[in-house]
């Protein structure tokens, strides 16, 4: 994202994304003409003990607990936490002056006081909103966190952390982020994701020793290919693809791949996903998950 953002931005932004998308096509064609299977064991390193779940998915708590406190706040993460899951999931977002903030959406509207696109606004700017009252009268006041804020919850926890980068980043945006991930000494408890392949390829260049994850709504019909591609040891989908292509859970796990669902928050989901013998579970409701998880394990 431009570190200045004008009333051109969307033109603009569509020329850089069209050509950040551009050179991500060419280099995945020379991933491509690689050995396959020299990509696929790059993309299956061990993703730190992701796949040690004693056959029961680990809980990922979706943007905190958003059942206990505000979304991607520091209150819903040390709520996260508490509730006992294992991972957290966040979501990071770059202001206009580049420091990463955790934001789900594009625009402020739904969960602060501000309005309009939060890529527009300095982060001075946005640590004057409120995103709490929103969600009610006793979280009022509490801030949009920055990344280096949340690194100490993560670093005195011995919890893991599912880190999605929303939309495209540039190199000068990625690399405080990745720097701020060596300097907490958390870079064996991270896997950084994204939907985008422009991104993760940047990922792939400029962090190569982190893991990293691929995130997409429905598996392709390679799936590891796919995986080895973006660089990537985990593939992030929806339940769907796996009910569409149940196979496509055992090609993953053959290769060494860890595999994440997201957003189930219903008994019966939960029970699909640990047919399918995936690695983590992506939750809005991380208590009540692990709950039933701890009690799994007996």
């Amino acid at each position: 994202m431009p570190l200045t953002r004008t009333i051109d931005r969307p033109r603009r932004y569509s020329v850089r994304r069209s050509a950040a998308a551009f050179t991500a096509t060419l280099a995945l064609v020379a991933v491509l003409t690689f050995d396959h299977t020299a990509a696929t064991v790059h993309a299956a390193q061990p993703l730190g003990s992701f796949g040690l779940n004693d056959g029961v998915p680990l809980t990922v708590a979706h943007r905190g607990d958003p059942a206990a406190a505000p979304e991607n706040t520091l209150p819903a993460f040390e709520a996260a936490l508490r509730s006992g899951a294992q991972v957290l999931e966040l979501d990071l977002q770059a202001t206009a002056d580049g420091h990463a903030v955790l934001f789900h959406d594009d625009l402020l509207d739904r969960t602060t006081n501000g309005s309009g696109p939060i890529a527009d606004r300095t982060l001075a700017e946005l640590q004057a909103l409120d995103a709490g009252s929103w969600y009610g009268s006793a979280w009022a006041g509490t801030g949009i966190p920055t990344f280096t804020e949340f690194l100490p919850l993560l670093q005195s926890s011995n919890a893991r952390a599912l880190i999605e980068f929303k939309g495209v980043w540039t190199p000068d945006e990625l690399r405080p982020v990745v720097a701020a991930i060596y300097r907490a000494g958390v870079q064996d408890r991270v896997v950084l994701a994204s939907f985008e392949t422009p991104t993760l390829l940047d990922l792939w260049r400029e962090a190569p020793s982190l893991p990293r994850a691929i995130i997409v709504r429905r598996l392709p019909d390679d799936p590891v290919a796919f995986a080895a591609a973006h660089g990537a040891s985990t593939v992030v989908t929806s339940l769907r693809s796996f009910q569409v292509e149940p196979e496509a859970a055992e090609r993953l796990r053959a290769a060494g791949l860890t595999i994440i669902v997201y957003t189930l928050n219903r008994a019966d989901l939960w029970q699909q996903a640990v047919d399918l013998g995936v690695d983590g579970v992506v939750t809005d409701a991380p208590r009540r998950l692990a709950q039933v998880h701890a009690a799994a394990r007996g």
